[in-house]
């Protein structure tokens, strides 16, 4: 695992019970030791990383209460050319 996944991992940890309080449910974008937004789908958290961060790697998790097991997707883009999709 990365530092930076750990970064972000860390950070969702620190902040999980008002991210429970505030979006049970929802995704959270998290890029370093940020949350940078919260959105009602996971889509949507995907999509606007992409916008915001271009080819930097970020974190879309959502916001649980309970997980079995976790799951995590930590993003990077390989090539500019990906943005188009978007």
């Amino acid at each position: 695992m990365s530092r930076k996944l750990k970064q972000e991992l860390a950070t969702y940890q620190a902040l999980k019970n008002d991210l429970i309080a505030k979006a049970k449910g929802q995704f959270v974008l998290i890029e370093n030791d940020q949350v940078l937004d919260i959105f009602e789908t996971e889509m949507d958290a995907i999509r606007q990383g992409y916008k915001r961060l271009r080819n930097v790697s970020f974190l879309v998790k959502e916001i649980l209460e309970f997980e079995t097991p976790p799951a995590i997707n930590h993003f990077s883009l390989p090539q500019a050319g990906l943005l188009d999709l978007f």
